[in-house]
This record gives structure tokens, sequence and C-alpha cells, in this order.
């Protein structure tokens, strides 16, 4: 296949020159040629050109004008500037816009492009793998992360049924597999099969299972002979299948099934290593688990493996048995603890301090205890030994995590809610104001007299502003994924006053707008942006509320920076934060309002949508004195 390129010059001899210079360089090489930026870009649409040159001066046009268009019509072929202008200022003009390269027209310079064409198609296939090891790479990322969450997610739990449902579920997610099923047999004994997307009989579940061995990809069942085939009958066309490892004397097998052809890849089987060791794992928790509350004869040997501590004490308080994740937590041979009173140990784990608090109960319960920073279940079981001894038994479950995931939780369906409720106040508030708007304006028609059409207009404007306020919380609390647009950023401030206008009106609070002129439309998600104007704006608020002050204000400015940055700073003279508090304002959950008034989720939730939209945002603070918050924004981030 022949290597096509372009040269767009009005100079005919150029044209002619620099053709015979790639003749000379490879007769493989197919030059075209454009007099004009029109026939250039009919030339694009007709053939598959590799690499464009095109001169600085073109009649009614530039060869940097050239290039930006290139980019704004998403045509990604490298382009290089052939100029007569030997100044840095126009090689670096050159570079902004997007040319790969730029060449001097220096004495013999025909001679160096066919040099700087491999040059630049060398770059631009280099870019290019580049680009798909980075795609590949935040595929790879997004899958670990969906990983992660499923792993904490079995942990949860040490119910067989809640396990095997996670662990195929998670497996599914992360191959797309559209169906998928788990089963485990103990010897010939069923114990468990969770089927998801498809129904299949016990006799070829169990015979699928027999016939697993190793993890394999089958991407055309149609053409397999094996007993995999008989699964066409059910609509599967893909199948990835692996064994479970599970405890002795145990059998199991997962598969991920799709109703479409070549579906899964060795990315697919990559990934699942991960998930399978720690699924595999909590499913032999599982079922020592299960084995644990059925007989007491596998006590001893499934002890040990059950990742909660576990131990119990005699009415010395000395140690009688314990598992191993206790010794761990201690650092300590298990041997070495048996015998030992618990007030020996001088352990400073914030679990064991926790186990310390709850020793000295005289009866069975459950309580959650903190220590450190870590969050535990502590459960407590009186009963007796066989001899008659009476014992206490412990059993600390680590909650911090999962405390920590519903609480963000509750506070995002909390939001939720919020969020529909309004729609809902704005939709019935809705309807009366049409009327109103409706009605004010058939009276304003019908009536002749100039006062009572003054007093008309004023229940429409109030009306007018009304209606604006609805339509700003029904935009607000609409849910629906980003979408970004561009957007007058002074506009879309105004909206998120408008929500607030009633309580700083209530509180005498001033909002002074120092807005720039002629700023650039901004291409942003406006919802998001108007969520993070709108959490400024309450803690702006607030901080003015609890001065002494009689006059309170908001400042609220924006400017252009530069070319590609627009400033936005929100200024209120407020109390102000404290100088220990200031470094943790963008953290989760951290809030210096009382339990009553915030979530400590506004600000990072603001963080996290100005970082969405490549921008920066900082805090100023001094204590008495206000507030002031920076928001930087690109002109346009895609």
């Amino acid at each position: 296949m022949m290597a096509k390129i372009l040269f767009i010059d009005d100079n005919e001899d150029q044209l002619r020159l620099s053709k015979k210079a790639f003749e000379r360089y490879d007769s493989n090489i197919e030059v075209y040629v454009a007099k004009s930026v029109e026939e250039a870009f009919d030339l694009l649409d007709k053939e598959e050109i590799q690499v464009i040159f095109v001169d600085y001066a073109l009649k009614g046009s530039n060869g940097i004008k050239f290039i930006k268009e290139l980019s704004m019509n998403g045509v990604k072929i490298p382009a290089v500037l052939i100029t007569g202008r030997g100044d840095e200022k126009t090689a670096v003009e050159a570079m902004k816009a997007g040319a790969y390269d730029y060449v001097t027209k220096d004495v013999g310079y025909f001679d160096v492009l066919p040099h700087v064409y491999k040059k630049v198609l060398e770059k631009y296939h280099a870019e290019k793998e580049i680009e798909k090891v980075q795609q590949r790479l935040v595929e790879f990322n997004e899958r670990l992360l969906l990983t992660n969450s499923i792993i904490k997610e079995l942990n949860e739990d040490l119910n067989l049924n809640h396990t095997a449902k996670v662990f195929l579920d998670g497996a599914i997610r992360i191959t797309g597999a559209d169906s998928g099923l788990l089963t485990i047999y103990e010897g010939d004994k069923h114990i468990i099969t969770i089927q998801q997307g498809i129904e299949l009989p016990e006799q070829l579940v169990k015979a699928l299972l027999l016939e697993t061995e190793g993890l394999n990809i089958y991407n055309d069942l149609s053409k397999d002979e094996s007993i995999f085939s008989g699964l066409v009958k059910y609509n599967v066309r893909s199948l990835i299948n692996a064994p479970l490892s599970l405890l002795e004397n145990h059998r199991g097998a997962i598969f991920m099934m799709s109703d479409l052809e070549n579906v899964f890849t060795e990315t697919d089987l990559r990934s699942l290593d991960i998930l399978f060791d720690s699924g595999c794992a909590s499913l032999r928790n599982s079922l020592l688990f299960q084995i644990i509350s059925r007989s007491q004869k596998f006590w001893q040997d499934t002890f040990d493996a059950i990742s909660d501590i576990i131990f119990a004490i005699n009415d010395q308080q000395e140690i009688i048995k314990c598992n191993r994740a206790f010794a761990e937590m201690l650092g300590i041979d298990i041997k070495k603890v048996i015998g030992k009173r618990v007030d020996e140990l001088e352990i400073e784990h914030p679990l064991f301090y926790c186990c310390k608090k709850y020793i000295n109960e005289r009866k069975s319960g459950s309580a959650e205890l903190s220590h450190g920073g870590i969050q535990c279940i502590a459960s407590t079981f009186l009963t007796n030994t066989p001899e008659g001894e009476r014992i206490k038994i412990f059993v600390v479950k680590d909650v911090t995590e999962l405390r920590r995931l519903k609480e963000q939780l509750y506070h995002a369906d909390k939001l939720a809610s919020i969020g529909q409720l309004v729609s809902g106040v704005a939709h019935e508030i809705n309807n009366p104001l049409t009327g109103i708007l409706g009605y004010t304006e058939l009276l304003k028609m019908k009536v002749k007299d100039e006062a009572l059409v003054a007093e008309l207009n004023k229940i429409y404007k109030a009306a007018e502003r009304c209606k604006r306020i609805v339509e700003n919380l029904l935009t607000f609390s609409r849910q629906k994924p980003p979408e970004r647009t561009f957007v007058d950023i002074n506009e879309l401030i105004d909206s998120a006053i408008e929500l607030r206008v009633y309580w700083l009106r209530s509180n005498n609070i001033e909002v002074i707008r120092e807005y720039g002129a002629n700023l650039p439309a901004m291409f942003v998600d406006p919802q998001q942006l108007q969520q993070v104007f709108i959490n400024l704006i309450v803690n702006a608020e607030y901080a003015v509320l609890e001065t002494k002050k009689e006059n309170r204000w908001i400042k609220i400015r924006t400017y252009k920076k530069s070319d590609d940055r627009v400033c936005l700073e929100f200024e209120d003279n407020g109390v102000g934060i404290p100088e220990d508090s200031i470094n943790r304002i963008f953290d989760p959950f951290f809030t210096t309002k009382p339990v009553d008034k915030g979530s400590g989720l506004g600000l990072s939730i603001s963080h996290g949508i100005i970082k969405e939209h490549n921008g920066e945002i900082r805090v100023e603070s001094t204590p008495g004195e206000g507030t002031t918050f920076f928001i930087e924004l690109p002109v346009k981030s895609l």
C-alpha cells in the first residue's frame, strides 16, 4: 500500500519541487497537492493522507490557521508547517496550534522534507502506541477499582449464599458477561449453586463442573466438541470457566457466559486472577463458618481460618484459646499467648484496647467500640467447658471501613431524597404559577386603567421570578449523567444565588457581584458547577452569620486570568477558618459546623467536581476576618 502525503501551497513551483524531492526519496510515496485550504479539505475527505505539509503563507489564510482548523474538525493527521520566517515566535505558535514540526525555507530545504516526513510519521505512530497503552492502563485501573470494591463487599458477611452471589456478580461485571453461575459440591453432596441471567438443570451444572480444569476461554461454542457446546441451546456462544480453590474434599467452579461470539479476552483472565484469590478466600471463610455452625467436631480445624479475632478467657482472665488472627494482631506466637492474663499483654493495638475495655462485662452481648480511629464490633458469649469451667468467648470484627462506607451511603441517600423532594415540590408549584402568569396576561389585555396595569405588571414579574426559581430548583435537583456544554459562567453563578436569595435577604447578607465582562463561554457541566457554587454560598452564609458584624457580605468575582484560564473568587467577611482546620477543609466528612448544620461532604464533593473539570480550588482564610475560595477553570476542558 502506497504512502500518501499532502502539500498545501499556492506557489506551483514550490509544489512541483516538493513533489520531486519525494519522488527521488521513495517512489512508493504518492504526493497530493492543493493550492488552497478548501482544496485541501476536499482531498482529505477522499484520500487517506498520512502527513500534511502546509505553507505558512496562503491566500486568504495561513498554515497555522489551517492546522487549528484540522484540530477543530477532528482531523487527526500530523501536520508540518513550512515557513519562510525563521523566527522562534512563528515556530512556537505553530507547535501550540498542533503542528508536529516546522521547516524553514533555507537553501536546499526540499531535500530535508523526506527526512522530516519520516521523523514525523515515527513520532505520530509512537504517540498512537502511547495512547493505546494509556487506554489499556485506564481500563486496568477501572477494573482494579471495581475489583477492590467487590473484595470489600465479599468480606462484609460470612454467609455462604451472600459470598457466592457477590463473587459471581463481581466476575460477571468485570468480564462484561451476560450471565453466569457458581456451583460448589462437597464430594457428591451439592452445597450451593447460584445462577444469574440463566437457568441450567442441575444435571448439566454438575457435568460442567466435572469438566472444568483450569481457567479457559471458549469464544465460539458452536465449533466446540466438548460438553460445553451443549450450552449453545441455552443461547450461550462464549464462555469463561474456572475451578474454585476451596477446602479439602470440596469442588467448585464459576462460569461467565455471553450470547455473543468472541467476547472474552486475555485481559479478562488477568482481571479475574486478582478477584479469584480474594473470592476463593472468602468462599473458604464462608464454608468454614458454615461448618462451625453445623458441627462442633470441626471447630478446631476451622478456628484459625476465620479472619475475625476470636479468643476465650476464664474467670482469672487468662487466655485459654485464641485464633491466629488474635495472635497476629498482638504480634505474638499463639503458643506464647495461651495462659497469659489479659493485663499482662502490653499491646498498643487499637483492637486489643477495645477488647480490654469490654473484658469485665459479666454477660453475653455485643457492643460497638472505637479507639485510635479504629471501630469494631465486640461480641461476648458466656458458656462452660465440658469440664464445667466458666469461660467467656470474644469475637471482634474490624468494621472501620464498613462504617465509613455506610455513613457515606447514608449521606448520599439523604441528598438524593432531598433532590427528589425538591423536584416534586417544584413541579407542584410550577402548575399554579403557569396559571397566574396566563391569567395576569389576560387581565392586562382587558384592563384599561394604567394604575391597575402597573399593579398587574408587578404580579407578573413576581410570578416570573418564582418561575425562574422553580426552574433553577428543577435543574439543580435533576439527576442525570455528567453532561458538559458551553455556558455563561456569570449567569450560572446568578442561578445559584437565585436559589439562596430568600435566606440571604432574610439574614440581611449583601451579595456583591464583581463579574468580569466578555468572559469566554465555559465548557462545563452546569449542574455540577451550580452545586459547587451553592455549597460555597451556603458555607459563606453560615460563616457571616456566626459574626457580630452588622455589615455582612459575600463578594463574588469573576475574571479572565489568561487566554485559557478563568478565575472565580467567593469571599466573605465571616468568622474565618481556624488554622488547624484549613489543611483538612476538603477532606470527606470533615466539618467545622455542628452536627446538625453540615455533613462535611460539600467541600469534598466540590473539590472533586473542580478536579474533574481540570481546574483548581484553594482557600485562604484569616480567623475573625473572613475566607476566600479561589477557583480556576480552563476555558475549554474536554
